[in-house]
């Protein structure tokens, strides 16, 4: 690595700073052993390998070729830990550009190994991760969600992503890619790319052996008979984020003339050599950034009515654009942990957005659009299983209710003997009763504990990070014993995806899809799963030495 590359992203080995690797031009370089070690060699460290000592030779061409035989024999080593650093450190594509550079011609600064040995060593690296996965499937077979994502690729394809999402038995949230494919545009445009892909996502599912698959997360599109056929006993769950951005399209097109006008504002106020902050038309999110710009917010040729209109669309936007954020702020973080079960946090979110719109007479003609994203079955079952749905304020008891009643009387026309539920609230005294579906326990009975924080409203839990609230794994773990059968069931559905993606990137930009697109086509099968697999503790694949 460059002096240049770890100034700018201040990377330097362990004890030594900026100025250790600053070489006087004026002093003939020696080759020693600390010089020898490579930063990303960390193999070495805990014992397990041997440093490299130098011959006891006299003469200096000697030192030099054995020198020149040993960086040889670990540049393999080095150049894989070099990925695993750039997948984790860039995981989700913000790869800058010099980066990007070494991964995708290999004629950057980066040594010892450029090109071609590099992307071998990538290739190298795929494919033990993937044994690696394949065998903890055989050994574990945990029950599975899956989500599907698609995105255009720069050589006119369309890249199709699978990622299985699962629970492990001590209730910590795992995912990787398991599979992509590429079709030809063509194949999109004439309709033929939805049956392909359901034959595809069958294939992988037979190829990695997955016996339980609970849910499969879609384009809306492609929710449809056809992929309900082939998985009979699965939930297939609209792409929650899918649905919301084709409403907030809709509502940019009913104020696309306050739209053009700021543009022109934005564009007649721009100063030379100074980048424009225009939105772009795929992104609505852009649309809201570019409005909420204090110069043009503020801007003296509104008039009143088109100034009270401009407000009124941020007023829509801007909700749901924090219920986007707080689903990308919820992605892994190695500083805190796994990213916790986002399906319900999102649906109850998406509950408190609805009810938000519901008291502005502006957005009464959108409402509806977002009310039909709530009639999703499988989402209301995830939510009951979520102790974080308890403290939701924006949300009435009835509804809380229902959730669990849909769930419980679902668990109890399948189970059998030796099913522990929850208790059961005591019957009305009644002589006579009528014909009702099985009692369920009460939504207090289930979690009953109290909130240690005074009830709040919508834009408190929309800024609150989730790991700030209530952990649904952490109370399955703790609670499994009591209600075996519903920890089960928990494992299955906290895993399901509201999004078919990575959550990170819910709200992409122009720039990062950009980057995205720019992916190698032959490198983006290896790349996407390298990215994810390093992430899955369980599938630590170490080079060998």
């Amino acid at each position: 690595m460059t002096r240049h590359l770890r100034r700018k992203h201040g990377i330097f080995a362990p004890g030594k700073s900026e100025q250790d690797y600053e070489r006087p031009s004026s002093t003939v370089p020696s080759f020693t052993t600390a010089m020898l070690t490579s930063f990303f060699d960390k193999s070495d460290e805990g014992g397990g390998g041997e440093p490299y000592r130098p011959p006891k030779c006299a003469g200096h061409n000697n030192v030099m070729a054995h020198t020149s035989r040993y960086l040889k024999l670990q540049h393999t080593r080095h150049t894989m830990q070099w990925i695993q650093f750039a997948t984790t450190q860039y995981t989700s594509l913000h790869l800058d550009a010099d980066l990007h550079t070494v991964l995708r011609k290999g004629n950057g600064s980066f040594q010892p190994l450029q090109g071609p040995p590099l992307v071998a060593a990538l290739m190298d690296l795929m494919q033990g991760q993937r044994t690696a996965l394949r065998e903890y499937m055989d050994a574990v077979r945990p029950p599975v969600s899956l989500s599907v994502e698609a995105w255009p690729s720069a050589s006119k394809c369309l890249v199709h992503v699978v990622t299985a999402h699962w629970i492990t038995d001590d209730f910590q949230l795992r995912e990787c890619v398991l599979d992509t494919m590429l079709l030809p545009a063509a194949d999109a445009q004439n309709g033929d790319d939805f049956s392909l892909v359901v034959t595809w996502l069958l294939s992988t599912v037979e190829q990695w052996n997955l016996l339980a698959v609970d849910s499969i997360t879609v384009k809306p599109s492609w929710s449809s008979s056809a992929l309900a056929l082939a998985f009979p006993n699965a939930n297939i769950v609209p792409c929650l984020v899918h649905q919301v951005d084709s409403v907030m399209q809709t509502v940019l097109s009913v104020y696309s003339s306050l739209l053009i006008k700021a543009r022109r504002l934005v564009l007649a106020a721009a100063p030379l050599n100074v980048p424009l902050h225009l939105d772009h038309s795929t992104h609505w999110s852009s649309s809201l950034s570019m409005v909420q710009q204090p110069s043009i917010l503020t801007h003296p040729s509104w008039t009143p009515d088109e100034a009270q209109r401009l407000h009124q669309l941020i007023s829509i936007l801007a909700p749901v654009h924090s219920l986007l954020e707080q689903i990308a702020n919820t992605s892994d973080d190695p500083n805190i942990g796994p990213c916790p079960p986002l399906a319900s946090l999102a649906f109850g979110l998406l509950h408190g957005v609805v009810k938000l719109l519901q008291d502005k007479p502006h957005a009464s003609a959108f409402v509806p659009l977002l009310q039909a994203t709530l009639q999703s079955p499988p989402m209301r079952r995830v939510c009951a299983l979520d102790p974080r749905f308890k403290s939701l304020p924006f949300l009435s008891p009835s509804e809380k209710q229902d959730t669990l009643d849909t769930l419980q009387r679902a668990i109890s026309s399948k189970r059998g003997v030796g099913v522990v539920v929850p208790p059961l609230p005591s019957p009305a005294a009644s002589s006579h009763t009528p014909a009702v579906p099985p009692p369920t326990s009460s939504w207090t009975e289930l979690y009953p504990f109290e909130d240690t924080q005074p009830t709040g409203d919508l834009q408190m839990y929309l800024d609150a990070a989730a790991h700030d609230l209530v952990d649904p794994l952490a109370w399955w773990k703790v609670h499994r014993h009591v209600y075996p059968d519903l920890a089960k069931v928990a494992r299955k559905l906290l895993s399901m995806r509201p999004c078919a993606g990575v959550a990170a990137e819910v709200l992409t930009t122009p720039d990062v899809l950009g980057r995205k697109q720019a992916i190698p086509t032959g490198l983006i099968a290896a790349y996407m799963f390298v990215r994810s697999a390093l992430r899955v503790p369980e599938l630590a694949v170490l080079p060998e030495k």
